[in-house]
């Protein structure tokens, strides 16, 4: 098989990459896609409401049963099933996490939280996925590819956007509690409804674990590593008034706080403790003025917070951004105009308390046109940055129905992620540091007949001016300087679909990849080429049974190739039962073989993992 012979891969790996490409691709004439979502609406490849099918850009979404069925894991753990995602991991759930997206750096994914961003300007940058709460999440929304002429900065490899729970119809309770093993206890609850012009929607979650050993290196002579446990609570908000038939408005609110240990060194007798407060609230007033014309008004903060002890170090930044976006529509024609503006301010004791923010200010302007066969999609923005100045980026994209069945797509897209306060202003930083800059071109196939749907996309972007920890010499620091210094390509090949066969859905994905440091022609590192998953779900005896296999090739952990991860091969199981109309059962098994493996050189992941959980919606 293709997808099996012509690439190399470990022997561990080949068996499942071979029945991963017989189920994904032997069955291509009669797939469906993975989110059974065809008729859905999303908001986030355009930022204005828009019929799935209709969508120019590779797009998935998380419901909230998918997030149920995740239960005691984290939103990292609920992307990696997607296709293109990988995770890294020093640790459990609220372990530093980086989530990369067809093999592009952490950074360069744009994370939002009911339309505030989520971003760090310590290090290189990028949202703190660990600080994340997956139980408050309604629903999440993934658009592959550039997105920077949407939404500016950090979207060189796509928009994640996360929808907090809302409420609607009568008052509805839910409590559920749920245990496991490693000293696992969570239990949460929420209240949703609404009441005349009135929605709202309040929840919070309190979870604990004893944790397991991340540290894996440890030597003769030094104490044995001891499990790093944790403890972590959440709330979030929403409050919407209805003004009129055509206008509307909603607060947001949302907190998570996290304390996890760690072994920051296997000689340390004690555990070092990792502190994470993230929160975010928003507002957003959303008007139909005309048939013709919409508007969406949305301002936010976004506060994260990082904190260690006993050996103190802490960074807080707060992400402050405002929107206008407008959409006109008449006939086969639409336009689309945004004003936007940001601000970033890090408080670190690296950076200088006069150059602790920076700000810009940006319009975007689009134009989609959808005929009956032919539909075309075109943006581009201006963003204009107090550290660098005007930066102009644009995007075209279109779609051809051959036929009934059958449709392509093309689309092209420049991209931009801006340097931190840190890597401008700390001891380790340069002022004059450009942003880093991407450029990508995609093409996509698509069958669809029905129900039965399938899809390949191939991708190629390059990224320049890569800011990379390189050699001293141009900074306060005599151990090392950011610097624009690196080059990398990203390309390979994404298959994604499903099957329903005798009462079976199949889902499965695969990607080949090929994520490379353009300088050296290495592999960027702690990157699979091959990975993917395949899933069944069945109904049988009042239970709704799945089972899912995720694998990864072998990547190296180090930027010269030289220390070798090892691949991989992940067995999960998970059972729900509805008990009575009141109960529901949830279990899940996760690396159902207890497999040992590292995402990241000397530090462990998850053994097998027992989750049990109990829901109930008392009739009020």
């Amino acid at each position: 098989m293709f997808c099996v012979n012509s690439v190399r891969v470990a022997p561990g790996v080949r068996s499942a990459l071979a029945v991963a490409c017989g189920v994904v691709l032997s069955l291509l004439p009669s797939m469906v896609w993975a989110q059974d979502v065809v008729s859905d609406v999303v908001v986030t490849a355009n930022r204005e409401p828009q019929p799935l099918h209709k969508v120019m850009a590779d797009v998935s979404v998380i419901t909230r049963d998918d997030i149920e069925r995740h239960a005691g894991a984290g939103v990292a753990d609920v992307l990696k099933t997607l296709p293109g995602f990988q995770i890294v991991r020093n640790g459990d759930v609220y372990g530093t996490s980086s989530v990369y997206l067809r093999g592009a750096e952490s950074r360069h994914l744009l994370v939002l939280v009911d339309g505030v961003r989520l971003d760090t300007q310590s290090g290189s940058g990028g949202a703190t996925w660990e600080s994340l709460p997956l139980s408050e999440i309604e629903r999440i929304e993934v658009v592959r590819g550039p997105a920077s002429a949407i939404y500016g900065s950090d979207a060189i490899a796509g928009v994640v956007q996360i929808f907090t729970r809302k409420g609607q119809g009568a008052m509805r309770m839910t409590l559920g509690l749920g245990v496991g093993n490693r000293g696992l206890t969570q239990g949460d609850v929420s209240l949703s409804g609404s009441a005349g012009s009135w929605s709202y929607s309040l929840g919070g979650t309190l979870s604990r674990a004893s944790g397991f050993t991340a540290r894996n290196n440890t030597k003769a002579g030094t104490r044995a590593s001891d499990d790093d446990d944790y403890r972590a609570s959440s709330a979030h908000a929403r409050l919407g008034y209805q003004l009129s038939a055509r206008q509307s408005f909603h607060v947001n609110l949302l907190s998570q706080h996290s304390n996890a240990g760690y072994d920051a060194s296997v000689s340390s007798k004690f555990d070092d403790r990792s502190i994470h407060d993230l929160d975010t609230v928003s507002a957003a007033w959303v008007a139909q003025w005309l048939d013709a014309w919409r508007s969406t008004v949305t301002v936010g903060q976004s506060t994260s917070r990082y904190e260690t002890r006993p050996s103190v170090y802490i960074t807080r930044t707060e992400v402050r951004n405002g929107s206008w976006s407008n959409q006109f529509s008449w006939g086969e024609h639409t336009v689309r105009a945004t004003l936007e503006g940001r601000e970033d301010r890090l408080k670190n004791t690296s950076v200088p308390a006069d150059r602790d923010v920076q700000r810009a200010g940006a319009l975007g302007l689009g134009y989609d046109w959808q005929g009956q066969d032919l539909s075309v999609q075109t943006s581009i923005r201006e963003d204009h940055h107090s550290a660098f100045g005007q930066h102009v980026t644009g995007s075209v994209g279109a779609a051809y129905d051959l036929s009934a069945q059958w449709r392509v797509r093309g689309s092209w897209g420049t991209s931009f992620r801006a340097p931190t306060l840190y890597q401008r202003f700390s001891d380790y930083g340069q002022p004059n540091l450009r942003p880093e800059q991407g450029r990508t071109s995609e093409l996509g196939l698509q069958y669809h007949a029905g129900s039965a749907q399938w899809g390949v996309t191939v991708f190629n972007s390059r990224v320049n001016d890569l800011i990379n920890y390189s050699d001293a010499g141009v900074c306060v620091s005599t151990y090392g300087c950011y610097r624009n210094v690196g080059r990398a390509t990203l390309r390979g090949v994404e298959l994604s679909g499903a099957v329903t066969l005798a009462s079976v859905r199949w889902t499965g994905s695969f990607n080949l990849d090929d994520p490379r440091n353009a300088e050296t022609d290495k592999l960027l590192a702690r990157r699979s080429r091959q990975h993917g998953s395949v899933r069944a779900e069945t109904s049988w005896a009042q239970w709704m049974w799945g089972a899912q296999m995720q694998w990864a090739g072998a990547r190296f952990d180090d930027a010269s190739n030289k220390n070798r991860l090892g691949a991989y091969v992940l067995w999960g199981v998970d059972a729900q039962k509805e008990l009575t109309q009141n109960w529901k059962l949830i279990l899940r098994v996760d690396n159902l073989t207890d497999k040992r493996y590292e995402t990241a050189r000397t530090y462990s992941s998850p053994g097998r993992t027992v989750f049990a959980g109990l829901r109930w919606t008392p009739d009020l």
